[in-house]
C-alpha cells in the first residue's frame, strides 16, 4: 500500500507530500491538479512513459528546471520508488526502486472508459490482471475470475451468495433498480457478449457501460485479497460516478469505501457531491474507518501558476473539521441564490 506521495516540479504542483490513505478522494476545479496526481502515481508503477503527456518540457512546472516525484516513504524517511526528470529529457530517470513492490495488483481506470458495446473480446492470451484501462478486458477479466468465490461479507449485496457473478449483478441492481447482469462467452470468435436482463447493453446506455468495469475490478481484487492471493492490489479511478443517477453515485460511495475497507487501496478523482456522501455515510456506519480515508482539494492560481492543496479530515460521524472555499459547495451556493 502507498502511505506518502511526494511531488516537487511537476506540473503544477511546486513542492507538495500527500499522506494516502486506503481510500483517498481527489477533488477540484477542473485542470486543478487531479488527474497530474493520477499520472505522477502512474509514472512511479513503470508506466516511464505517458503517452500523449509529452516529454520533460511538458511534464516539469514552468517554476523549476527539474521535477521529482516518490511514493511509499518508510521510517528511515526515504522514498521506495522515486524518479527525477529533467526539462531536456524525453523520459524520466528512476534515482531509487525498492525490491519491495507498493502494490501486487495496479490498475488506472480512465474517465474516457468504453460506451456500451455489443461485444467485448476474448483474447485468452495469458493472464488479464484487471478490466483495462477503458474497460477493454472487462469481460475477459470477468470470465477469468468467473469460479471465484469468498467475496468479503461487506461487498456480498447478493442473498446467500460469495459469488463473483451474482454479487456483481447485485451491485450494478443497487446502482441502477430492475438491471441485472449476465454475460455469454463466444469461444470460436474469441468475443463476449454483455447481458443486461433481456436488453442489448446499448439499449441501457453509458451509466451501466461505465459502472460495470468498476464495481468487477472491484469486486474480483477485494475477493483475491479475502482468499489471500493478493495483499495490496491499488486502483485508479477518474470519475467512478460518471453517468450515474444521483441515487447510484450515492451508492457508488459506499461501494468504494467498502472496497477500500476490505483491502483494495483506492485513489479516484470526482466530481460528485452524492459519491462524496456515500462515503461519509459509509464512514458514519461504521463501515470504513475514518482515519482509513484522506481527502485533498486543489486549486489552481493562475497567476502564481501552481496549485495549492487543502486536506479536510473526516471524523467518525462523517463530518469534515473544515469546508474549503469550492470543496463541493455548488449546491449551497445555488440554493443561497434561490431563497
Amino acid at each position: 500500500m502507498i502511505t506518502d506521495l511526494f511531488l516537487q516540479g511537476f506540473k503544477c504542483f511546486v513542492e507538495e507530500s500527500f499522506q494516502l490513505g486506503r481510500l483517498t478522494l481527489l477533488s477540484g476545479l477542473n485542470s486543478s491538479g487531479k488527474s497530474s496526481f493520477l499520472q505522477a502515481i502512474r509514472l512511479l508503477h513503470g508506466q516511464k512513459k505517458l503517452e500523449g503527456f509529452g516529454t520533460g518540457k511538458d511534464i516539469v512546472s514552468d517554476l523549476a528546471k527539474s521535477c521529482r516525484i516518490g511514493c511509499n516513504k518508510g521510517a528511515d524517511g526515504r522514498f521506495a520508488v522515486e524518479m527525477r526528470w529533467e526539462r531536456q529529457d524525453a523520459l524520466p530517470v528512476f534515482t531509487a526502486a525498492s525490491d519491495a513492490a507498493f502494490c501486487d495488483a495496479f490498475a488506472s481506470l480512465s474517465a474516457a472508459r468504453l460506451g456500451p458495446e455489443l461485444e467485448l473480446p476474448l483474447r485468452q492470451a495469458g493472464e488479464v490482471t484487471s478490466v483495462g484501462e477503458r474497460g477493454e478486458d472487462l469481460l475477459e477479466f470477468i470470465e477469468e475470475h468467473s469460479e471465484l468465490s469468498g467475496v468479503p461479507a461487506a461487498l456480498c449485496a447478493a442473498d446467500e451468495s460469495t459469488g463473483l457473478v451474482r454479487n456483481i449483478s447485485a451491485w450494478l441492481e443497487l446502482v441502477s433498480p430492475g438491471i441485472s447482469f449476465d454475460y455469454q462467452p463466444i469461444p470460436d470468435m474469441d468475443r463476449a457478449r454483455a447481458i443486461y436482463g433481456r436488453r442489448r447493453p446499448t439499449n441501457v446506455g453509458f451509466g451501466l457501460a461505465y459502472t460495470l468495469p468498476v464495481i468487477a475490478n472491484v469486486l474480483v481484487w477485494a475477493t483475491l485479497v479475502s482468499n489471500g492471493q493478493k495483499m495490496s492490489p491499488l486502483l485508479l479511478l477518474e470519475n467512478p460516478e460518471a453517468h450515474l443517477h444521483p441515487r447510484g453515485q450515492t451508492q457508488m460511495g459506499k461501494f468504494l469505501a467498502a472496497a477500500a475497507a476490505a483491502g483494495v487501496q483506492i485513489i479516484l478523482e470526482t466530481h460528485s457531491d452524492h459519491l462524496l456522501n456515500g462515503i461519509r455515510l459509509a464512514v458514519r456506519e461504521g463501515m470504513l474507518d475514518c482515519g482509513d480515508s484522506c481527502f485533498y482539494f486543489f486549486r489552481y492560481d493562475a497567476e502564481e501558476g501552481r496549485t495549492f492543496v487543502e486536506e479536510p479530515v473526516l471524523d467518525e460521524k462523517g463530518y469534515f473539521d473544515e469546508w474549503p472555499d469550492g470543496f463541493f459547495d455548488e449546491t449551497e451556493r445555488v440554493l443561497a441564490q434561490l431563497f
